[in-house]
């Protein structure tokens, strides 16, 4: 099939108050369905004619007869719009039953969305949602993702990104009550679980008055794993307090004394352009959960 001379098809709206016409067989239900005068459906339809320089339709009482070149023209349109209709349904609906795609650090998957994601699936039982764990900030519109949940210490500023605020959260020196005890401590005595050449959590270090390169230092890799070694004693550690909440609570942690750490923001980032229902749902239901 050859490409259509756009520049010789008259108007879509033009086409589209004439299919209606067609199809209804009334210039006023044409204007009902298209939610426009009947005025502004016969201008279109007698401009149409004067475009194409043929009679497509003519008046009869209240109704409209077509013409025999009208009648064929209507059929081709008919077809086209129902195409065109089907296309779009279907994209639709290949699109929106995806699952909701996330890209997400392992350790907010574990302590925040995990342990409550059958209740949004309880309120959305037709939403799947995947989540992807990363270390490290990815490329969620390159790697097709609909979401990600990023966190900054200072104002958003990522390209390409939309950013909606989820919560604040105070970032906290924590450790084992068994290896704190009830003293108080010698900060750059103490073993102390990041890893090193990682910059957020040398400058935590930092601005906690700690110098990274002298501390007796416990590498893991991972902020998950670097919370369950102080759960078990083996360091402190510098977490967001909505990491380790439920551990505060528990005892399993406590918050160590500590000035100069700053709050962290945490937002639902989507990439800039449209988002997709489903997926504008989960954002609403994280946005509860991180408040809470």
């Amino acid at each position: 099939m050859s490409d259509p001379n756009w520049y010789k098809l008259p108007s879509l709206s033009a086409l589209r108050a004439f299919e209606a016409t067609a199809r209804t067989g009334s210039f006023a239900n044409a204007a009902r369905a298209l939610n426009v005068t009947q005025a502004a459906v016969a201008q279109q339809v007698r401009g149409l004619e004067a475009e194409l320089g043929v009679a497509l339709a003519r008046r009869a009482g209240r109704t409209v007869v077509l013409t025999d070149a009208g009648s064929q023209f209507a059929a081709r349109l008919s077809d086209g719009f129902s195409t065109i209709a089907s296309g779009v349904e279907e994209l639709v609906a290949g699109k929106n039953g995806l699952p909701v795609q996330a890209s997400v650090t392992s350790f907010i998957a574990q302590a925040v969305v995990l342990p409550r994601i059958h209740e949004f699936w309880q309120s959305n039982p037709d939403i799947q949602v995947l989540m992807m764990p990363s270390l490290e900030a990815v490329d969620i519109a390159a790697m097709g993702f609909d979401l990600g949940i990023r966190a900054t210490v200072d104002a958003p500023d990522w390209t390409g990104l939309n950013a909606e605020f989820l919560c604040e959260s105070q970032l906290i020196v924590v450790a084992s009550p068994n290896l704190v005890g009830t003293e108080p401590l010698d900060l750059p005595g103490m073993p102390w679980i990041f890893t090193r050449g990682r910059d957020y959590e040398e400058k935590r270090l930092r601005s906690i008055g700690l110098d990274p390169g002298s501390l007796k230092n416990i590498e893991l890799g991972s902020t998950s794993y670097e919370i369950s070694a102080a759960i078990q004693g083996l360091g402190l550690t510098i977490a967001p307090k909505i990491l380790v909440r439920d551990d505060l609570a528990a005892e399993r942690l406590c918050e160590v004394p500590a000035k100069g750490l700053r709050t962290l923001g945490y937002y639902a980032v989507t990439p800039k352009g449209p988002v997709r229902p489903q997926a504008r749902t989960f954002i609403a239901w994280l946005k509860q959960i991180f408040a809470e």
